[in-house]
């Protein structure tokens, strides 16, 4: 199974409900920019994080999540100024002891391990940037070591269709 993360929607529900239902994961993290009511599906069913334009201030603007080996740092990316530098949102994942980051904020997907965490940004599903097409990112373990953990990312176009460009292979401390 995998945990599917996605991020920056601005309101979008049908395309949302639609990439939430194509795959069978045991998790669906969304980061942020969600701009809907969190209460209706399928946003009921994730865990969410407030982005910069969303108003529900009960739902947070951090989580963590354990998932496997993984210990999962989740934000929208605004308060850390993931558009200007990672290096914010690296003291933090250091600071609670995350492997992997997942954010959004600046639409662009990108993934990446900097000092043994892996951050991901899945991009858009509304306004893309960076790349021609919305996308989404879905993140496997594929195997673990004694120190290590090798993780998989899959970005995917809002159709479901893959996106080689994007994702890799990448070993991350355990």
């Amino acid at each position: 199974m995998a945990i599917l993360v996605m991020s920056d929607s601005h309101g979008l529900v049908r395309e949302v409900t639609q990439v939430a239902n194509r795959h069978s994961v045991d998790k669906i993290l969304h980061c942020g920019d969600f701009c809907v009511d969190h209460k209706r599906d399928p946003f009921s069913r994730m865990t969410l994080v407030r982005g910069n334009c969303d108003v529900p201030s009960e739902v947070p603007t951090e989580q963590q999540t354990k998932w496997r080996d993984l210990h999962i740092l989740q934000t929208h990316g605004h308060l850390f100024g993931v558009k200007s530098s990672l290096l914010r949102l690296h003291y933090r994942a250091e600071e609670v002891g995350a492997n992997v980051v997942v954010f959004g904020h600046s639409h662009v997907p990108a993934c990446g391990v900097e000092r043994d965490i892996l951050f991901v940004n899945p991009g858009s599903l509304q306004l893309p940037r960076g790349f021609d097409v919305p996308t989404y990112a879905m993140i496997e373990e594929a195997g673990v070591k004694p120190k290590t953990v090798q993780v998989a990312v899959t970005f995917y176009d809002y159709q479901g269709n893959l996106v080689r460009e994007l994702g890799g292979s990448y070993s991350i401390r355990r």
